[in-house]
């Protein structure tokens, strides 16, 4: 073999190497890509909330904004020469009513105002309404400052009532049983039925007495009355007192004949309505604004599953998600070290911001 001959090549030196091994990437950067996936992902999944959230939230904000009827706001010119021009301040209103109490109370009584400057309204706004050429015209008047708005919808016509009154209806007015012919006065000798049976001097009933209300066996609300107290004791709440203020009614469909009527029944008052089916109200039109507005307030479970309940399914996963994204964004922002510095100070701002508005809020709300 010649010096510069290569070596012949083992066969088998190949299956003696070990093979390379893959590097696992550490556990931190595992957890914030799965993160950073998940924030993406579930972004793009919940988009279109995200965006009706938004943007109805900017509707309830500026109520004006992309109205459903004709809409202006005013100002201080087309309230000049009005009693509005300058709107009392509320120090100087307080002033007066002090003033007049203590003369109405004629120097039995001395009354002092305290504190003016803590003197307000209860609310900024006051409303008058307008009825003309078929219009609804709401305004409503800042009374803190010059200016306000008008808005203006198509009146909506009353449905005429059916004149058909419900030959089964019951007005469930409380009190004893008032049947008709119930037993006659003193003397009388037996029922005093309409149209004669009483004593020669007695007089005639102006109206028939009123009708019982409906009461079926272990009515409803008896048994919510029952079943509250029971759970009252078992859950350590105290049981005084206990009072049912409101059942739902019970609606269904009764035939008479041909006819078909919707009934409403209250098992509380025993109040029975009927109306025929054919002589129901058309539902309100719902214009998109309304709609939209209507989605974002839409809230709980139903008691059954339908439309509704995947909605309030939905309204928790954002509740969840809105936390989540916040937090990952705060693991994904510390993971640039170049944006730390100014990141933590932004966080620290907004915390400071959140908390004082929170408590100005808070202040707000709670003041008598």
């Amino acid at each position: 073999m010649s010096v510069a001959e290569p070596p012949a090549p083992d066969a088998g030196a190949g299956y003696d190497r070990p093979a390379p091994q893959v590097k696992r990437r550490p556990l931190g950067k595992r957890v914030m890509h799965v993160i950073r996936r998940a924030h993406l992902y579930l972004g793009l999944f919940l988009l279109p909330w995200a965006v009706l959230y938004g943007f109805t939230g900017f509707l309830f904000n500026h109520p004006t904004a992309f109205s459903d009827a004709p809409s202006v706001s005013f100002g201080a010119t087309e309230l000049a020469g009005t009693p509005m021009e300058a709107p009392p301040k509320p120090a100087e209103l307080a002033a007066q009513v002090v003033a007049a109490l203590n003369e109405r109370a004629k120097g039995e009584h001395a009354y002092t105002l305290v504190e003016p400057e803590k003197a307000k309204y209860t609310r900024d706004l006051a409303f008058a309404t307008a009825k003309a050429e078929g219009q609804d015209v709401n305004i409503a008047i800042d009374v803190n400052n010059a200016g306000g708005t008008v808005r203006s919808r198509n009146a909506v016509a009353a449905q005429p009532k059916s004149e058909e009154k419900a030959p089964f209806a019951i007005s469930g007015t409380k009190g004893g049983r008032g049947e008709k012919g119930g037993r006659g006065e003193k003397g009388g000798g037996g029922r005093g039925e309409q149209g004669g049976g009483g004593s020669k001097g007695e007089p005639a009933p102006s109206a028939a007495p009123p009708q019982p209300g409906l009461q079926l066996p272990e009515p409803l609300h008896e048994r919510v009355k029952s079943a509250a107290r029971t759970v009252l004791e078992r859950t350590g709440f105290p049981t005084d007192e206990l009072t049912v203020t409101s059942v739902p009614d019970l609606t269904f469909r009764m035939v008479e004949g041909e006819k078909v009527w919707t009934v409403t029944y209250n098992a509380q008052s025993g109040t029975v309505n009927g109306a025929s089916a054919g002589a129901s109200t058309p539902p309100e039109e719902l214009s998109t604004r309304r709609f939209l507005t209507r989605l974002h307030t839409a809230h709980g479970f139903p008691g059954s599953t339908n439309a509704r309940w995947f909605w309030a399914v939905i309204v928790d996963v954002m509740a969840f998600v809105m936390v989540f994204w916040g937090v990952s964004g705060v693991f994904m922002w510390w993971q640039l070290k170049a944006t730390r510095k100014l990141g933590f100070a932004l966080v620290l701002f907004g915390a400071c911001v959140a908390l004082a508005l929170g408590f100005g809020m808070h202040d707000l709300m709670t003041a008598r």
